[in-house]
């Protein structure tokens, strides 16, 4: 019932408000999913709202294939899972339809396109790197310094098999280079241990893991308590014997 009156707020907020206040709106929840669970389901029902109005709102359709990325991170099951990266990839393949040019477009497209990957399987994963390359390579020519492409990118050599092109030094550089211009990403700090831990260096790992444990103002609010934490504590537990 609780969920029925929020769908009729929801309703009505879309008929007396404009898009862009709405999608700022959905925008906040999102980056409050951590407050409350219901926050995302929220997020996600603003935006759907609002493209059912102007399914060819460029802005819509990328936010709301970040908060199906989430959605699929939150997921227990795997199918359930690869059925929200799915819904992910297609509202980002259209908002890079609306256009082509928009940074976030492409960038949430290719992070559902690779978690969906991910989750399906290393040979489901290979099918798809000349289009994972081919789009943060995209992301990263239209904003060079752009942290979460960088990301991306890094952890694409990381998990690529080294003869496909694999190499954790290159995973490394690129997030010292994202690191430089983001020094709160707490993420950054995750992988970088992941790559350590690849390379047997576990004390260098464990300095990193600290650090995001320790991390007091992360530009990311809710994936640092939601994941990025949760994920450094889990990783110290693995490797505190070696």
């Amino acid at each position: 019932m609780k969920y029925v009156i929020g769908l009729v707020i929801i309703c009505s907020l879309v008929v007396a408000q404009n898009a862009d206040s709405l999608i700022d709106h959905a925008i906040e929840l999102d980056a409050t999913r951590h407050l409350e669970t219901s926050n995302l389901d929220e997020s996600r029902d603003i935006l759907l709202q609002v493209l059912e109005r102007e399914p060819d709102h460029l802005r819509a359709n990328y936010e709301l294939s970040k908060v199906y990325y989430h959605l699929g991170d939150r997921a227990e099951t795997r199918d359930e899972k690869i059925e929200l990266y799915t819904k992910g990839t297609e509202y980002g393949q259209e908002a890079i339809k609306i256009d082509g040019d928009s940074e976030w477009a492409h960038l949430w497209y290719v992070v559902n396109l690779g978690r969906r990957s991910q989750t399906k399987g290393i040979f489901n994963s290979l099918a798809y790197v000349p289009t994972v390359k081919h789009e943060v390579n995209k992301v990263l020519a239209i904003d060079p310094e752009h942290t979460i492409a960088l990301d991306v990118k890094a952890m694409f050599y990381y998990e690529l098999p080294g003869l496909l092109g694999g190499n954790v030094n290159k995973s490394i550089e690129l997030l010292n280079e994202a690191l430089a211009l983001d020094s709160s990403y707490a993420l950054l700090y995750v992988d970088m241990a992941k790559c350590y831990v690849k390379k047997k260096d576990y004390e260098t790992a464990r300095q990193y893991l600290q650090r995001v444990i320790a991390l007091e103002n992360p530009t990311y609010v809710a994936d640092h308590i939601l994941k990025n934490k949760p994920q450094a504590e889990q990783l110290l537990e693995e490797i505190k014997d070696k």
